[in-house]
Parts: C-alpha cells; sequence; structure tokens
C-alpha cells in the first residue's frame, strides 16, 4: 500500500486541493445531469432515436454514484487522512465520465447526420468549459474529464468531412489548447494561495508555540520543574481573592547552606530536585507545588477542607524525607521545617497569607527545625505586634523612647564585677516591655539596625564614661549583635566610630554575637576579622543551643563564651546539663576563653558552675538589669572588693 508523503506542507496542499474538488463537483455533477437531460431530449426529439436514452440512463446512473462516492469521502474523514487518494479517486471518475460523454459524438448514431453536428460541438465544448471551471484547485481531475470528450468531438468533426469539419476541428482542438491550459494556470493559482495560508498558519502555530514555551519558561523553576515565583503570586492571588478556601504550605530544606558549603552546590541542586520530586508525588492533583527561590517552597491548595488536607500534606512531606538522600552515592539526612497557614472561606490578601506562613515557619525554626506549626490566635498576635513594632520603631527611635539598662557579670567565687551586658528596653506605651529580640527583627527588617546599633553604642559609651568620673574600677561592658545585621551594616565599623566620639578604649567594649557566628564562620568571617582589628573583645552568646560543634572554637579568635541560661536554670539537680557544661569548659579553659553562665539565679546553681570550672556568672542572683544611674550607683557600693579577676583592657590571651 502506497504511503502518503511524509511532507506536511504537501499533505496540507493536498487537503486544501481535495477539500475544493468536492466542495464544487456536487455543482459539476447538477450540471453534467441537466446537461445530459437536454442533449437527450433535444436528440429524441429530432430523430426518435432510443440509444441516446440508454446513454442519459447510464450517465445519470454514474452521476448518482459520483455524488454517493463523495458523499462518503466526505463523512469519512479520507480527506484528512489520505488527501492524495481522494485526488486520485476523482480523477479516475472524471476520467470514466470523460469516456462515457466521448460516446455521444463517436458512438451513436444521431450524430452522423450533419444536421446535429452543431449541436454536439456546442454541447461538449460547453460541458468541458464547465468541468474545467469548476475544477480549478486540481487540473488532473478536468483534464481527465475533458480529454476523452474534447479528443472525441475533434474526431467527430474530422470524420464529418469537408472544410468546415476541419475548420471547426482545429478551433475545438485550439480551445481544448487554451482550457488545459487555464485549468493549469488555475491550480497553479490556488496552490499559490494555500501555500501562502499554509506558510500564514504555520507561523501562527509557530508563535503560539513559542509564546506557550515562553510562558512555560516564565512560569516554571528551571531546577526542579515546579511553578516559580511569579506563577505561585498569579495562582495564590486568584485563590485569596475568591474566598472559597485556601492554605499555603510552606517549607524550607533545614540547614541548607551548610549542604551548599560542604557538599558542593552540585550536592545542593541534588537536595533541591529531590525535594521537588517528594514534594509533587505528595501533592494532589488540584495543589500547586511551587519553588519561591533557594530551598524555599510553597504549596497552594484551594477548596474544601484545606486546613485538614495542609496538615496531612506537611505529615507525608515529613515522612517522606526520612529517607536519606543519595548524593554521588552517599546517604544524606535531609529535614524540612514546615508553617501552614489557611483560611477557610472569604477572601484574604496574598500578602496576609503569605505573613501567617511565614509566622509559622519562624516558630517551627524556633522549636527545632524538623517540624511543623500551624498559625494560630498566639501567632495571629504576634504577627500583629510585628506590625507594630515595624510601623513605630522608625519614630520611637528617633524620638529616643528606646533605652538600655546594664546587667552585672560578676566571678561567682568572689561576687567581684568583671563588667555589664547592655540590653536594649523597649517599653510602649501601650504594648508593655518589648523584648529585645523583637527589637533587634524589626530593625533588621527596616534596615535600621545600623541605628540600633549606634544607639547602643553611644548609650555604653556614656555609661563607662560615667564610671571613670565616679572613679569605679576598669569594667568592660558587652554590646549584643546578630549575624543577621551583617549584610545590612558593619556592627564593628559603626562601633569604632562611636567610641573615637566618646573617647573610649575599643578594649573596654566586648560584643556578643549569637552562636549562628560559630554555624557559619566563613559567612561572618570579615565582620569577624573587623572586631579583632578594632580591638574589641568577642563573645559568643547563647552557646549550645545552635548547632554548631565545640570544634568550631578553634575557627574564631574569641574571648568569652555565654553559656545559654537553658542549660543553667536547675543545673544542679539535672546531670545532662552538667555534662554539657563540663564538656565545654574542658575545651574552652585551655584556649584561653572566659566562660559566664548566664540566668544564675540560685546558689546551688552558681555552686555546681563553679565545681564544673565555669567562674563567671550573670543573673538576678547577682543583679538584675538596671538603669544607666542605678546601676553606677550598684557598682559604686561595690567599690571595696578587690579588681577584677580577668582585667578587661589587656590584650587578649592567646
Amino acid at each position: 500500500m502506497q504511503t502518503a508523503p511524509t511532507d506536511p506542507k504537501a499533505a496540507a496542499l493536498a487537503k486544501a486541493q481535495a477539500a475544493s474538488s468536492l466542495q464544487n463537483i456536487a455543482l459539476t455533477l447538477f450540471a453534467n445531469v441537466a446537461i445530459a437531460v437536454s442533449l437527450a431530449l433535444l436528440i429524441y426529439l429530432r430523430e426518435g432515436s432510443a440509444p441516446i436514452l440508454w446513454w442519459l440512463a447510464a450517465a445519470v446512473a454514474f452521476a448518482v454514484l459520483r455524488a454517493a462516492w463523495v458523499s462518503h469521502l466526505k463523512s469519512s474523514g479520507k480527506i484528512e487522512r489520505h488527501p492524495h487518494r481522494v485526488l486520485r479517486g476523482l480523477t479516475i471518475m472524471a476520467f470514466v465520465s470523460g469516456l462515457l460523454w466521448s460516446v455521444v459524438p463517436l458512438g451513436l448514431p444521431a450524430f452522423t447526420h450533419a444536421h446535429n453536428v452543431n449541436d454536439v460541438v456546442f454541447i461538449m465544448a460547453g460541458t468541458t468549459t464547465g468541468a474545467i471551471i469548476q475544477s480549478l484547485a486540481y487540473s488532473p481531475m478536468a483534464i481527465a474529464f475533458g480529454a476523452p470528450l474534447m479528443g472525441a468531438t475533434i474526431l467527430r468533426m474530422l470524420l464529418s468531412g469537408g472544410d468546415v469539419g476541419y475548420i471547426v476541428a482545429a478551433d475545438i482542438a485550439f480551445l481544448t489548447v487554451m482550457l488545459f491550459r487555464a485549468a493549469r494556470l488555475g491550480e497553479r493559482n490556488f496552490i499559490a494561495s494555500q501555500s501562502t495560508t499554509i506558510a500564514a498558519t504555520e507561523l501562527a502555530e509557530s508563535l503560539a508555540a513559542a509564546n506557550h514555551t515562553l510562558e512555560r519558561l516564565v512560569s516554571i523553576d528551571s531546577l526542579t520543574g515546579l511553578a516559580n515565583r511569579s506563577h505561585f503570586r498569579s495562582v495564590a492571588g486568584a485563590a485569596c481573592a475568591a474566598g472559597r478556601g485556601v492554605a499555603f504550605l510552606l517549607f524550607d530544606v533545614d540547614n541548607f547552606k551548610i549542604i551548599n558549603d560542604t557538599r558542593g552546590h552540585d550536592a545542593g541542586d541534588r537536595v533541591l530536585q529531590t525535594v521537588a520530586a517528594l514534594l509533587r508525588s505528595a501533592c494532589s492533583g488540584d495543589d500547586l507545588p511551587v519553588r519561591l527561590g533557594g530551598d524555599e517552597f510553597i504549596v497552594v491548595l484551594q477548596g474544601e477542607d484545606v486546613a485538614n488536607r495542609a496538615v496531612a500534606l506537611g505529615e507525608r512531606l515529613m515522612q517522606a524525607l526520612l529517607r536519606p538522600v543519595m548524593i554521588a552515592g552517599q546517604p544524606l539526612a535531609v529535614s524540612c521545617s514546615i508553617g501552614i497557614a489557611t483560611q477557610a472561606e472569604g477572601a484574604i490578601d496574598l500578602e496576609e497569607l503569605s505573613a501567617r506562613a511565614d509566622a509559622a515557619l519562624y516558630r517551627a525554626k524556633d522549636d527545632g527545625r524538623a517540624c511543623m506549626r500551624v498559625f494560630d490566635a498566639k501567632m495571629q498576635c504576634a504577627l500583629t505586634l510585628q506590625r507594630r513594632l515595624d510601623a513605630e520603631l522608625p519614630a520611637a527611635l528617633a524620638r529616643r523612647e528606646l533605652h538600655v539598662e546594664f546587667q552585672p557579670q560578676v566571678a561567682m567565687a568572689t561576687q567581684e564585677v568583671i563588667g555589664f551586658e547592655a540590653l536594649l528596653r523597649w517599653k510602649h506605651p501601650t504594648a508593655g516591655l518589648i523584648p529585645p529580640p523583637d527589637i533587634v527583627s524589626a530593625a533588621i527588617r527596616l534596615r535600621l539596625s545600623g541605628q540600633l546599633t549606634e544607639f547602643v553604642g553611644e548609650r555604653v559609651c556614656a555609661f563607662l564614661r560615667a564610671l571613670d568620673r565616679k572613679k569605679a574600677q576598669a569594667i568592660r561592658v558587652s554590646i549584643n549583635v546578630s549575624p543577621r545585621e551583617f549584610p545590612i551594616h558593619s556592627p564593628a565599623q559603626t562601633l569604632k566610630l562611636v567610641t573615637e566620639r566618646y573617647g573610649v578604649d575599643p578594649r573596654r567594649i566586648e560584643i556578643e554575637v549569637t552562636e549562628e557566628a560559630m554555624f557559619d564562620p566563613k559567612r561572618c568571617a570579615d565582620e569577624l576579622k573587623l572586631i579583632d582589628e578594632h580591638g574589641f573583645a568577642l563573645a559568643i552568646d547563647d552557646f549550645g543551643v545552635g548547632h554548631s560543634s565545640i570544634a568550631n572554637l578553634m575557627a574564631v579568635e574569641i574571648d568569652t563564651i555565654k553559656i545559654d541560661r537553658s542549660f543553667i536554670d536547675g543545673i544542679a539537680g539535672n546531670r545532662r546539663d552538667q555534662q554539657l557544661v563540663a564538656a565545654i569548659t574542658a575545651v574552652a579553659l585551655p584556649l584561653g576563653h572566659r566562660i559566664i553562665a548566664e540566668g544564675v539565679e540560685r546558689e546551688a546553681d552558681a555552686e555546681c558552675l563553679r565545681m564544673l570550672g565555669c567562674s563567671y556568672g550573670q543573673g538576678w542572683l547577682y543583679g538584675k538589669p538596671m538603669k544607666e544611674d542605678d546601676a553606677i550607683a550598684w557598682l559604686v557600693r561595690h567599690r571595696g572588693a578587690a579588681p577584677p579577676a580577668v582585667a578587661p583592657v589587656v590584650a587578649r590571651s592567646a
């Protein structure tokens, strides 16, 4: 069986020719039948010839057959599947019809009479002309019909004898050539027109495909194949506005930066792709999994019961992540922290629901990571307060509504004061006392952390100068900064300018950074180096609650380690906390680090700490945080104490 050409343009052209030919053939068949009836009646009434009626019956029967076949072609879909076969069939049918018509001038006795010759010439020429005009889309069909008919007519004129017959035969031959040429030109024009149409269609389809590809590229994350942030905003915005129930499941990969730093970015990409695949398999068909960027993902759920569905999805995802990810043939444990926010009914702003999911995610991180938290009323209160702080902190900072309190640090064996910690305070007129971490977080969000550090530095320098005027012993004051500030500004540079302005020795200020700096010393290296170069002491705050190892103590020049209060409260009766503190002191003391226990409130705990090798403490057992004047007065009352056990103004020990 012959197969259709594979060229799509040729196939499309053949379809157009077949469709046009079938569209016009009905009129051609009707004209053939009408002319056949007219011719038969004319001959029969003139000659009374019975054979012309038999011919008429055959012509009508064949026309009906052609009409039925054409109807079948249109309904069967063969034009689309096999257009070339349809054209060949139409050509064969046209040729058979032409042979049937050629019987009239050659085979019927009535046309041997001279007075019938004019009739046959006129009718045959008209029939051929009409057939050609109706078949301009595909000239072979017109020629197949006209060739036998016009050939028979020319032959009849030649057989009639006489000069008139020869002249008419020549004219008919000339007419035939012109008609066939017109058929060929008509087909060429049709092909040209269709080619332009096909090209335009292909261009339109190509542009549509390109547009679809661009839309896909714009909406799909190239690494994971999930939807990207742009597509998320479009879909999630519509879902939030629809008010038919929507939930956001927001999560990121725990400690992903460490994976990138220790295993390389290829390994990090592999982790993201694996997490994306697990997420895709955990989602149902109506859920939209999205990679927002970095290691942050979100799923948009819509419809009924979104709250329970979101929790179930989070549980499936966490269960799937229990299996280690294989990186270069090595298993790698991966976990995620998940925050969920839902709106069961009613429209909600996209940013509002996103903020709720963010709050739930941060709560999961604060609770130790590798867990899931759902936004609740308590988080709503915290979120409301956060927004209030964001709105009011700039004005409060400008009006100096914030203040600094100072809590003493002492040698627990002798009660000698070795320093103070500067603690930021904001007594809000309606919200009450704002926790320092909330103030710092708001300042970082508002890009005000530099101004906040400068404010605290000024109060500390003023405090130190006031102590000097009272001729109190030289002590060191610590200032808290967060490594999250480092990308925004340099706390070391800010404090250096403040100490120069106040004429305070930088060695009398100790900068406390949270354990995050130990967790990622490379990212913080430049700032830690500046702290050392400018002469400030360095303390690691809240040591033990993060994920850094004791080995990290070797990576940074540290003066002081502050053990987090969560390990201090009740340590006298907690064997596990005792072992942790003993391990820290065993490693830190030989390295020359001073160790301060935070949150010492019981004498029993203080005695236990001294036995474990921790000499210094800070807490309400020794003194509460005090305003500047109160702290100076408190220190003056201890003026008779011996000099501090560690002189803070000398160069740091090796």
